[in-house]
């Protein structure tokens, strides 16, 4: 630990992030009107912020667009106003205005605020020219959990020289130091015509902008206030459900009420009576062509707020085999696809000093022959220098069955963004263990990871181990009894002066054993070559070997089951898309190769089409073309999107899902009208059918209105 921490210090000095000196709004000068003009006496008191800088595709480069940013505050809130200078303001893409919506494919500022100066966490705020409103959490500088929502407030206008936002953010909105009157902060501009990018601080293509550590300073922040900091959100929903195979029709009502309260500024109590999921995104649906259950993950808005805080990284990007919480193991009947009523829950998390914790407790109803259950987990991580800590999780209760469960875990994160001067190195390390009713066997888990998750050169090596009664019920887990040892290796140029922006190479690889060291699985995925231009467009060609070892058969498809024994086989992947930033934008993948004891053919279409700020519709086609010694069979998933966006607070999205695995086509439909931020009416339209030979039988449908109001005190 002593060497590493070394290393971070160590290499070249470290540069100075920027700092600006905020003014308070006088006495008597009212706060602005957030109506996108900057014409309001509040400017004139305003802080002016120092020039951005060019990240991508110069380091260092000058904007090619200047922008104009002033910062003030009074007790209540936080204002921004920014001027976007451009050019050429007849060809700025603004194409997004759907609440939390991707606004990658337009131009847009990004705010981010560092408010405990703890250099690891933020609040990001995003926005464009027409308004629409992107906001998330940034946890440990690594990643953004976009489905925090908070209260506030923007105005967007394009004028003849570009386009001018204004944005308040009150303070009842975001936990703070009452104790430090210094911020971290950064802001980011992307000029999407131009794929460019700038920052006011941490101006290299080596970070990016939730690297909350290199982030500048806002300094003479004081006096601030939250109120008592306690916003009640009441809400109800009237729902009708038709079933056709129970030939029955029904209703119900259900109100239900969430409490928030700032025990401190730095810590909140949440309480929640008769949660509703019922206005809850739907599940995207996936194919599984592997032996092992699938992840979907969390959509529902009680348990992915402030999700981060009970995070516990496992191993590289996108690894869910060991999860210790998996928060859909409350409230949802895997097995049956069905929605379990969670009577009541209470959380609580927060940061004292250098302590971050995060208290989940909820009282689930009973379904099926389980009884009513009490679920719960609980979250410590101690701070460890700026970037590194030490944590321990624990969790208690079994969802699905009437037996006792407990996990508890601890991990060891040590990161640093100062090795050899302005690198990222990270050493991970996590140990679980189970307790469950019943037989006692090889209950733990374990693993650590080593990686250099940087822009040039990126590489990882990391071991983990699931032991065969390893069961955490509150988690997920797949595939117990195994080791898995991984790695990768990428390496990225970026030309200068040329049509190429990105040229890049890479190699991953796992491979897994019993643990007895008896070989598994192994896979070999290489990137031979990945070619990305100015605009964003892309090639890439890829290509997977691996090798399987059954000990037992599995039914891959209806009636096709792959026997026991040893598979050797590989596949090329040939992909090809176009800038997201385009109207209309397109991505194309060809696959062909070996699979088990036959052949397989794949491919993917997808077909996105922003027409305007109000219309958004894509298509996606996936399918696969199996030849087995076993049987023959095709995979077909197929997606559709429609969004209809009024204004940034009225919208119509609607989603279709067809797959020839169930042979069944869903339908949600969701209308959002947000009256003013934290007050909405949502109804939503979800129908399902049966689809046998183009018979369209529709088997359920479900039709819901629900009311929130948040009251703020």
């Amino acid at each position: 630990m002593l060497l590493f921490l070394w290393l971070g210090a160590a290499g070249v000095a470290h540069a100075e992030p920027p700092t600006a000196e905020l003014s308070r709004l006088p006495d008597g000068v009212a706060a602005p009107q957030i109506d996108g003009r900057l014409d309001d006496a509040a400017w004139e008191h305003a802080t002016l912020l120092g020039p951005l800088t060019q990240v991508i595709p110069t380091e260092g480069a000058p904007p090619s667009e200047r922008t104009e940013i002033r910062i003030t505050y009074d007790r209540d809130a936080l204002y921004l106003g920014i001027h976007a200078f451009d050019s050429e303001p007849e060809k700025i893409i603004a194409r997004g205005m759907v609440r939390d919506g991707s606004l990658r494919p337009d131009d847009r500022i990004s705010l981010l605020f560092d408010t405990f100066h703890d250099h690891r966490n933020a609040f990001l705020f995003s926005t464009n020219a027409n308004g629409a409103r992107l906001d998330g959490l940034i946890e440990n500088n690594s990643s953004f959990k976009s489905q925090w929502d908070g209260i506030w407030y923007t105005r967007a206008r394009r004028t003849e020289e570009g386009w001018i936002t204004e944005l308040a953010i009150p303070f009842k909105t975001i936990g703070f130091d009452p104790t430090s009157g210094t911020w971290g902060f950064n802001v980011m501009r992307n000029v999407r015509r131009r794929n460019e990018e700038n920052r006011w601080a941490s101006a290299r293509q080596n970070k990016f902008l939730i690297d909350v550590s290199e982030a500048g300073d806002l300094t003479g922040l004081h006096g601030l206030e939250q109120g008592i900091g306690l916003d009640i959100k009441p809400s109800g929903s009237l729902a009708w459900t038709h079933e056709r195979s129970r030939h029955r029709s029904f209703g119900n009502i259900d109100p239900s009420l969430d409490v928030f309260y700032r025990v401190t500024p730095s810590v909140t109590a949440a309480l929640t009576v008769n949660t509703d999921f019922s206005d809850a995104a739907v599940d995207t649906r996936q194919v599984n062509l592997s032996r092992f259950a699938l992840f979907f993950p969390e959509t529902r808005d009680f348990f992915l707020q402030d999700a981060g805080i009970f995070d516990f990284p496992i191993g590289g990007h996108g690894a869910v085999n060991g999860l210790p919480f998996f928060s859909r193991r409350i409230g949802f009947d895997s097995d049956r696809d069905d929605v379990v009523d969670i009577r009541a829950g209470g959380k609580v998390t927060g940061r004292v000093g250098a302590l971050n914790f995060g208290f989940l407790d909820v009282q689930m109803a009973g379904h099926r022959d389980v009884d009513p259950k009490n679920l719960a987990v609980g979250r410590v991580k101690l701070n460890l220098g700026e970037e590194s800590y030490l944590g321990l999780i624990s969790t208690h209760g079994d969802p699905v069955s009437n037996g006792t469960n407990s996990l508890f875990g601890a991990d060891l994160n040590l990161r640093t963004s100062r090795l050899f001067g302005d690198q990222i190195a990270v050493l991970r390390a996590w140990f679980q263990h189970t307790t469950t009713s019943g037989p006692v066997g090889d209950d733990r888990a374990w693993g650590f990871l080593a990686s250099y998750p940087n822009d040039r050169w990126s590489t990882s090596f990391g071991v983990s181990q699931i032991g065969e009664d390893f069961h955490p019920a509150l988690g997920f887990v797949n595939r117990t009894g195994v080791r898995t040892t991984s790695g990768s290796l990428r390496r990225r140029w970026r030309p200068v002066g040329h049509w190429l922006r990105i040229v890049q190479t890479a190699l991953a690889a796992s491979m897994v054993t019993d643990l007895g060291n008896d070989l598994r699985s192994l896979s070999i995925a290489p990137t031979f070559l990945r070619l990305e231009n100015q605009a964003g467009d892309f090639l890439a060609l890829n290509a997977a070997w691996r090798t399987e070892v059954l000990k037992a058969g599995f039914e891959i498809s209806s009636g096709v089951v792959i026997p026991e024994d040893r598979y050797d086989f590989g596949r090329l992947t040939l992909s090809v898309g176009t800038a997201p930033s385009r109207p209309l934008a397109v991505q194309l993948d060809f696959g062909a190769g070996s699979f088990y004891s036959g052949h397989i053919r794949s491919g993917r279409a997808l077909l996105e089409w922003r027409a305007s700020k109000h219309l958004f519709a894509s298509f996606e086609l996936l399918q696969n073309s199996v030849r087995l010694r076993e049987g023959d069979f095709t995979t077909r998933l197929g997606r559709v999107r429609l969004n209809l966006v009024f204004t940034p607070d009225l919208s119509w999205e609607t989603f279709l899902q067809f797959d020839n695995v169930s042979d069944s086509l869903g339908w949600n439909s969701r209308l959002r009208w947000i009256l003013r931020p934290g007050e909405e009416l949502v109804f939503v339209w979800n129908q399902a059918f049966d689809v046998q030979a183009y018979d369209f039988r529709g088997n359920r449908a479900n039709l819901v209105g629900k009311v929130a109001w948040t009251f703020r005190f």
